[in-house]
């Protein structure tokens, strides 16, 4: 019992301090934001890496969860229940949950292990330190321009997630229980509130935070070698994936309390 004690204690005391670690330097990217200017070009890359190219997976997972919901709610209404309020659940429940969860969740994949495999590498083969010795801040050279790229991608990922799922959802309702165009409008128009699309742009936004500052953190504190690489990668994936799924438990019942 004792020996558990010790060891849930020591594991506490680490993630403790890794967590500020991670903090700290998640707080000195914001700070490094006042040279915003000098970074131009990289923060255009990084744009193109994190938007653009992730458009054809968050297209592909948006329409088959679309297409999902849609076949699901449309089932699970009893028959009299009228068929234009499945236009309504189709868009709150995308606003709210799926379509955040689904960008946060794919660019925690595809995003923050590329960035943890591409710092990783960097750091076992020292130049990381290359860059110190040079008098660079890796967090203002390597952090700041993601973390200011992804802050303006993945909202503008979400705005497209949202449309692609809600299209979808209706392709498939229409299929399910023969719902009109009108009918979808009519129970779309029926629910819809703009501080859902509030509470989705938020959650996006800090997604996106989470996402560039897990996967740089364990990137840039990766052990030597390949395999080390490696673990730092899935690091990023699983704590990036995590604390987004724990992020939005929070943002939700906050923006509850709050609207």
């Amino acid at each position: 019992m004792k020996n558990f004690i010790d060891r849930v204690g020591k594991l506490t005391i680490a993630f403790l301090i890794a967590y500020g670690e991670l903090t700290i330097m998640a707080a000195q990217a914001f700070w490094n934001m006042r040279k915003i200017h000098q970074y131009t070009q990289q923060i255009v890359d990084q744009f193109i890496y994190i938007g653009r190219r992730s458009l054809p997976i968050v297209a592909i997972t948006s329409i088959f969860v679309g297409l999902a919901l849609g076949v699901q709610i449309g089932t699970q209404m009893s028959p009299s229940t009228p068929p234009w309020v499945e236009g309504g659940l189709i868009l709150r429940s995308i606003l709210l949950e799926m379509g955040p969860i689904i960008i946060g969740l794919i660019l925690s994949g595809r995003v923050a292990s590329g960035i943890a495999s591409e710092m990783g590498a960097m750091k076992v083969t020292e130049q990381i330190d290359a860059l110190r010795v040079l008098a660079i801040d890796p967090i203002e050279y390597l952090v700041m321009p993601r973390l200011v790229a992804a802050m303006i991608a993945v909202p503008v990922l979400l705005v497209f997630s949202d449309v692609t799922g809600i299209f979808a959802g209706y392709i498939s309702s229409h299929f399910t229980i023969h719902l009109t165009w009108e009918g979808f409008i009519k129970g779309m128009r029926h629910v819809f509130d703009q501080r859902d699309v509030y509470t989705s742009l938020i959650k996006a936004l800090i997604f996106s935070i989470v996402i560039i500052t897990f996967g740089s953190f364990f990137g840039l504190n990766s052990k030597r070698g390949a395999k080390g690489v490696g673990h730092a990668t899935t690091l990023a994936v699983v704590w990036s994936s995590v604390e987004i799924l724990a992020l939005d438990y929070i943002i939700s019942a906050a923006l509850f309390f709050i609207w």
